[in-house]
């Protein structure tokens, strides 16, 4: 019964994560465009809906907006810095501004800052889209899963972690008894920025698994519900110690 319960837990927290209200397929068709083609798009500016302001002079606009109430996505994206465009994104990739804590920009230094946003990734759960920037240059960018609204003290160091997982997973077979790996993934926020923190990853999901097989979502990989007791019950000590986290505009809580 206690199994079933966490797992119904889970699955509710997997829900608000992702798009739960509807399960529409997205086709992607053109890649983001490089920054030396932005001002070549002059007809980009007469479809912004929405901009909105953050720390150290960033803006995002947004253009091209479905309705998934009671969601908002867009799929046009453009980043600025100092009133320059620095990102394009053009695609059919689906911003989400909702009620959560993207879109987050934070400062490393006076000149190198990280900017991460969501991404609605229907049917699937949501996930982070992660930009370094320096010297008002993309040069960096990287998938991250969605993380827990507050961050953690996980190890020895001073440095604190956040703590994302790519999807909960289905269960299957009789009584629904079965279910897939699907590792906690952990990120240290470094000076130098946030980082995989592979060595915290493996030993926090060898503990709950018994051994470490990825740092990605497998369902070839197969246990008992009653065998991830361990990775549920820290799901939920994050959520619970999460829970009072209110989210400060434009920047992070962390």
């Amino acid at each position: 019964m206690k199994s079933e319960q966490i797992h119904m837990t889970i699955f509710i927290l997997f829900i608000l994560s992702a798009c739960s209200s509807g399960n529409v397929p997205k086709t992607v068709s053109s890649p983001d465009l490089p920054a030396d083609t932005l001002q070549a798009k002059s007809n980009i500016d007469n479809q912004i809906e929405k901009t909105i302001k953050f720390d150290h002079d960033f803006e995002i606009k947004v253009g091209r907006n479905e309705d998934l109430a009671p969601l908002q996505v867009y799929s046009l994206f453009i980043l600025t810095h100092n009133n320059k465009q620095i990102y394009i994104d053009t695609s059919f990739t689906e911003y989400e501004f909702g009620d959560s804590i993207y879109p987050i920009v934070r400062a490393i230094d006076h000149e190198t800052f990280e900017v991460l946003v969501e991404i609605n990734d229907r049917p699937l759960k949501n996930y982070v889209k992660y930009f370094k920037v320096f010297q008002d240059q993309i040069i960096y960018t990287e998938k991250m899963p969605t993380f827990f609204p507050r961050a953690f003290n996980l190890d020895e160091d001073e440095n604190l972690e956040l703590a994302g997982f790519w999807g909960v997973g289905e269960t299957w077979g009789v009584n629904h008894s079965l279910t897939g790996y699907a590792p906690i993934i952990y990120y240290e926020i470094r000076p130098t920025g946030i980082t995989l923190d592979s060595a915290l990853t493996i030993s926090k999901n060898r503990e709950f698994y018994g051994d470490f097989y990825g740092f990605k979502y497998n369902e070839k990989v197969e246990f008992k519900t009653s065998e991830t007791i361990k990775r549920d019950d820290e799901i939920l000590k994050l959520v619970e110690q999460s829970s009072n986290q209110v989210k400060m505009p434009g920047s992070a809580n962390w």
